[in-house]
């Protein structure tokens, strides 16, 4: 197989990589609006929330050019399409512009994959008719290679705009193996995000190599102001 190899970006340009995050059931309105103050600082691609804090972000927001990803089906991925669906049309309502939504990981699991694309599926229809893009979220910690690539496939031909690694809740986080498999296995429209435990500038580099287009992380800032440090 042949491993990609992506540009790196500079310390000028590393920011429009990251989707800032803060994903913790007990993340509070002043540790979100901080989050937002981050990224107006350093012009963070996105700030990703969970839907309760979307309208909030989306205040904020508002014609920065900075997107708001609200978390979808999140850290389970266990809800009917139909429900996915719906929780997708809410957060867009409040405001979101990207949707990260968690695949059903045991349909992927049971390699009932005409399921798991019927999830994504609606999601994306719900989305892509109001302009918003889709990231699917595989739980890659959960999933062998096999059901890794099958899984990005699925997900590519459901018109998404993203695979994702991973939600941070599981096992594990990203690793590099798991993004380079997955850029493998995309379809060219379909871009990669690597997410969960990417906390430093060499995480980043590494996770960037691999072949990522974007990174989740709530250490955004740190990875920023690390960039140019020597190895």
């Amino acid at each position: 197989m042949t491993e990609p190899t992506q540009t790196q970006p500079s310390a000028s340009t590393i920011a429009a990589y990251i989707d800032q995050t803060l994903l913790r059931a007990d993340a509070t309105g002043p540790e979100i609006d901080a989050l937002v103050d981050s990224a107006l600082k350093y012009r963070f691609a996105a700030v990703c929330v969970n839907p309760v804090w979307v309208h909030r972000v989306a205040l904020r927001l508002e014609r920065t050019g900075i997107a708001i990803a609200s978390v979808i089906d999140f850290p389970l991925g266990a809800s009917s399409p139909a429900g996915k669906a719906q929780a997708a049309r809410i957060a867009i309502e409040d405001g979101a512009t990207e949707i990260d939504m968690v695949i059903d990981i045991g349909a992927a699991k049971g390699a009932d994959w005409e399921r798991v694309a019927e999830g994504v599926r609606e999601v994306v229809a719900v989305a892509h008719d109001r302009g918003v893009r889709v990231k699917a979220i595989l739980e890659t910690s959960l999933l062998t290679p096999v059901e890794i690539e099958r899984a990005t496939r699925v997900c590519s031909n459901a018109d998404v705009d993203f695979v994702k690694t991973s939600t941070g809740f599981s096992t594990r986080g990203a690793s590099v193996e798991d993004v380079r498999l997955m850029k493998s296995a995309a379809g060219p429209a379909v871009r990669v995000k690597a997410s969960g435990g990417i906390r430093t500038a060499a995480d980043a580099r590494a996770m960037i190599e691999a072949g990522a287009d974007r990174i989740g992380t709530s250490g955004g800032v740190a990875i920023v102001e690390g960039w140019d440090a020597p190895a």
